[in-house]
């Protein structure tokens, strides 16, 4: 079992955390499926990572559309072992007085609904055959409040969500594990930086003084995804880089 090679569904699988969680199970003998929107990035990664590297495009709020997404991956793929939630959209970060119902919607939508279709459709199959892991990505905003308010509402929802199934399919041998990461420097995170926002107060607040790396984000998936994780469903990983922790500190000064 510790030498399983992994057959692993990536939604949002074309950039950031999920480019670098295919990558990372290419590069050790598995099979990646990616479903996301974005055609022209996922078609450059799955020719470059080759054969074992299926892409078809899909949004994880349509499920006639994911369906067929998933089952045309399915009949390419050895026995799908895993499945990770990257898909996503930038928050919105206005105040309330000014956040619309739509946005709110939009944002929330994407990342529960998102998350609760792509875990029903490759979830139950998983669930079938007996075997699987699932590891769900949320945010450090599920754990500190932020002023991105659809963004953590629905990160915070993927937690809970992640452990009520992490019980209903335990006794079917497939597991749900949940990462929260803080900033990472990711495409995500740089699309915020060309719209004008000064990332380096993030750096200033994180005990570590940088930016988590997707491929950190990635080897722990990784773990999650495998058999050496056999132990753990329902778990919530802070990957942060100690951000959450460091408002403790600043009513005394700066961090050490």
């Amino acid at each position: 079992m510790e030498n399983e090679k992994l057959s692993v569904i990536i939604t949002g699988g074309a950039s950031g955390i999920g480019e670098a969680i295919a990558r990372i199970i290419i590069n050790k003998g598995g099979n990646v499926g990616i479903i996301d929107l974005n055609s022209e990035k996922a078609n450059t990664l799955s020719n470059e990572l080759g054969e074992r590297c299926i892409f078809r495009q899909a949004n994880v709020t349509d499920e006639p559309e994911f369906s067929k997404a998933y089952l045309s991956i399915k009949d390419m793929m050895p026995a799908v072992t895993g499945c990770v939630t990257c898909a996503g959209v930038l928050p919105v970060r206005d105040p309330i007085s000014k956040h619309t119902l739509e946005d709110f919607r939009s944002v929330l939508d994407n990342h529960i609904s998102g998350t609760f279709l792509t875990c029903k459709i490759i979830g139950t199959d998983m669930a079938e055959r007996k075997n699987g892991s699932i590891v769900t990505l949320s945010s450090v905003l599920a754990v500190r409040p932020g002023p991105v308010l659809g963004y953590g509402a629905a990160k915070a929802g993927v937690v809970n969500l992640s452990q009520s199934l992490a019980v209903q399919w335990g006794k079917d041998n497939v597991r749900v594990n949940t990462i929260c990461p803080g900033w990472v420097d990711t495409p995500f995170i740089r699309k915020q930086e060309e719209d004008g926002r000064d990332l380096s107060p993030i750096i200033d607040m994180t005990p570590i003084g940088r930016m988590i790396k997707p491929e950190e984000i990635a080897k722990l998936a990784y773990f999650l995804l495998s058999p050496s994780s056999s132990a753990m469903t329902g778990s919530v990983i802070l990957a942060d880089g100690g951000i959450t922790l460091a408002g403790g500190y600043l009513p005394y000064g700066p961090l050490p």
